[in-house]
């Protein structure tokens, strides 16, 4: 017992000297200072009595040289990029990236053989985005009176059907429908329907949002040609309805689809160009598309609709506008005025005209007086240099112009009467032959 108290009473004598120790070191140490400079000299002498260098061998000592730094690359500012960063290019990318704004009208043809069941499929389609299309054609619809047309509707388009009737000499089959886009066209007529056992087609005349100035507006034609029919008689048929609308819309852009079977419209209007170059149905091409402009479109084969024996068709819109492709000229022009008038008058009254007949020679006379105008309407007429656009009309004139700019200030300023009388005055100006004479 006394000698674990011994024990005991050594280690806390042993654990008091230890705790004075360290406390009087902290005091110590607590009164200690540096100044900057001393601190900045300790530091110097650490780092000339432990330079790095000094323990390397002086025979793999590699002797400062000057390090080649490569030049910085000048950064491609952004607005010079042709193509902007990850955006893909192409026909099908820049019609899905403005599906209802293309410089000529997107097509889907199809041959459904029997519409009505298959609106589903088409309806599923246009809700995914796969028929977004400004023109949809079907053929062989075995549409009918019995069957209304809200059973046949697609959202946000228009419908125009054209049914198989009794002409025909068959109570079932055939038909056609047009379907547009209302965000593309919403301005759409029927011009013309024929239905016979030879030929059924159906024809209407669209004035779409956006149309290049080259076009007045767009013709899309849904033909249908019987196996057993007359290619003779029904392109005979066709070939005089195309000509009497081209007659009445000379500069209209002309879109014919449908399924010819053995028919051939190139056979009658030999300046069409055609756009599907596989087969459809099989290993024949009973399905094709005719238009009036040469590189319009680009046609490729997509499924079936339904159970259908043909494929369907999209046409890509491949067409640039005139503006695009042709730059502006430029050309100096005359400009008359009152006065010019006026002072050409006084010119002309104060010039003696005799001294012109002392020649005898008649085409020395002639010359002579056409150079002496000529040189009266140069001293009092002024020129001005116009810029000429590819795509401009001849009746697109200066008068035109300042009545266009009178007509829209009216509809942008909300006045009913003057903007009725800005628009029948600009109609009278373009019906007037005059109004193509005026200066540009």
């Amino acid at each position: 017992m006394a000698a674990r108290v011994v024990a005991a009473a050594g280690f806390l004598s042993v654990l008091g000297i230890i705790c004075a120790f360290c406390l009087s070191a902290s005091v110590v140490s607590a009164h200690v200072q540096y100044s900057r400079e001393e601190l900045l000299a300790l530091s110097s002498a650490y780092n000339k009595n432990n330079n790095e260098w000094d323990s390397i061998p002086p025979e793999i000592l590699r002797s400062p040289v000057e390090i080649d730094v490569p030049p910085q690359l000048l950064r491609r500012h952004r607005r010079d990029r042709k193509q902007k960063r990850g955006k893909r290019g192409g026909l099908r990318a820049r019609l899905q990236a403005n599906p209802f704004k293309p410089t000529v009208p997107s097509v889907f043809l199809a041959n459904t053989r029997s519409l009505h069941n298959k609106m589903d499929e088409l309806r599923l389609r246009s809700i995914a985005h796969n028929l977004d299309y400004c023109i949809i054609i079907i053929t062989e619809t075995w549409l009918n009176q019995n069957i209304p047309d809200a059973v046949v509707e697609l959202a946000h388009r228009t419908l125009f059907r054209a049914d198989r009737t009794l002409d025909s000499g068959k109570s079932r089959g055939g038909g056609l429908c047009i379907y547009t886009h209302n965000s593309w066209c919403t301005n759409a007529v029927v011009r013309d329907c024929h239905c016979s056992p030879d030929l059924e087609y159906i024809m209407i005349q669209c004035r779409p949002f956006r149309l290049p100035r080259e076009f007045t507006s767009v013709t899309i034609v849904a033909v249908y040609v019987p196996p057993q029919a007359n290619v003779k008689l029904a392109m005979e048929k066709l070939h005089h309805s195309i000509n009497q609308q081209l007659s009445r819309q000379p500069d209209s852009f002309v879109v014919i689809a449908g399924d010819f079977n053995q028919a051939n419209l190139k056979s009658v209007l030999p300046k069409l160009h055609t756009y599907v170059n596989f087969s459809t149905r099989g290993s024949n091409t009973l399905d094709q598309v005719y238009c009036n402009i040469p590189n319009a479109y680009k046609a490729r084969a997509l499924p079936h609709v339904g159970f259908s024996d043909h494929l369907s068709l999209a046409l890509t819109p491949a067409y640039k506008s005139l503006s695009c492709k042709q730059k502006p000229t430029f050309k100096t022009v005359t400009v008359w005025s009152e006065e010019s008038t006026s002072a050409l008058q006084d010119c002309f009254e104060d010039t003696d005209w005799g001294i012109f007949a002392e020649g005898t020679d008649l085409e020395e006379h002639t010359t002579a007086v056409l150079s002496y105008i000529k040189f009266c309407a140069e001293n009092v007429s002024t020129t001005k240099t116009v810029k000429v656009y590819s795509n401009h009309k001849p009746w697109f004139t200066n008068k035109v112009k300042t009545l266009m700019k009178l007509r829209d200030s009216a509809y942008r300023a909300g006045e009913q009467q003057a903007y009725k009388m800005a628009q029948k005055t600009l109609i009278k100006a373009l019906e007037r032959p005059s109004a193509n004479t005026d200066s540009a």
